[in-house]
């Protein structure tokens, strides 16, 4: 596994509210063109993603981390292929991302198994679309494994490295948007090391962009299994430095 990074805990967004602004109770809005879009504190409940798609008795909960205070609790239980938060709400209401955008996902992740599954992080497609999931993370073969689909059904194995459970390691993916072929691109670091793809570059250039996209975390798969997979420090923006 990739040397793990150390890890400073930020509780809530990463600025400072005027005291005079907090005294009178105001509410305090990002400026339209700010960089830091999302911060997804589990301290903030559920309320901070789109919408859950987690059926009973699997469940997405806040709990307590020794080291790390709140973080959420991704619980997919055997017998069950799917426990993952769907996207991300910014003021009240699910954020729409943007073709011709640049974003970054940055976050930690403990799994507590490296059973083969389909999906720990996806960047999925909805509506009108060709390609079903443009990016994924996934544990396959005892190794985490970054998977780029294209349009016609072609699938890439980009990138992997050795899987290990009870393990925090931070992800950082950065995502340029395009319904070209090779108009997007996709970068990835892991423990604020930047990775290079399966063709020697640090930049996948592919398609990223169908008529919707979301961001999903959690777990999809491994129906036969039980898997839990902590997540901590969840952000998004529109540069790497806003989620590192």
């Amino acid at each position: 596994m990739v040397a793990l990074r150390s890890t400073r805990r930020i509780a809530g967004l990463r600025f400072a509210v005027p005291a005079a602004v907090a005294a009178a109770g105001l509410a305090f809005a990002w400026p339209a063109d700010a960089a830091f879009i999302w911060n997804g504190d589990a301290s903030g409940g559920t309320k901070v993603y789109g919408l859950l798609n987690c059926d009973s008795p699997g469940s997405v909960t806040a709990v307590s981390d020794a080291q790390r205070g709140k973080v959420w609790k991704y619980d997919k239980p055997s017998g069950s292929n799917r426990c993952e938060s769907h996207g991300i709400a910014v003021g009240g209401s699910k954020y729409a991302f943007q073709n011709g955008g640049t974003y970054w996902f940055g976050w930690s992740s403990k799994l507590s198994s490296t059973v083969d599954n389909n999906a720990t992080f996806q960047w999925k497609s909805y509506g009108d679309h060709i390609q079903n999931w443009p990016v994924v993370l996934k544990t396959l073969g005892g190794r985490t494994t970054m998977i780029q689909r294209q349009p016609g059904n072609q699938v890439f194995t980009i990138w992997s490295t050795p899987a290990s459970a009870n393990e925090w390691n931070h992800y950082t993916i950065g995502l340029h948007l395009s319904d070209e072929t090779k108009g997007g691109w996709v970068e990835l670091w892991v423990n604020g090391r930047q990775q290079k793809f399966s063709d020697g570059t640090t930049r996948w250039a592919c398609r990223t962009w169908d008529s919707s996209n979301d961001p999903k975390w959690g777990v999809y798969g491994a129906e036969d299994s039980r898997v839990v997979n902590y997540i901590d420090d969840l952000k998004v923006g529109t540069t790497r430095g806003d989620v590192d």
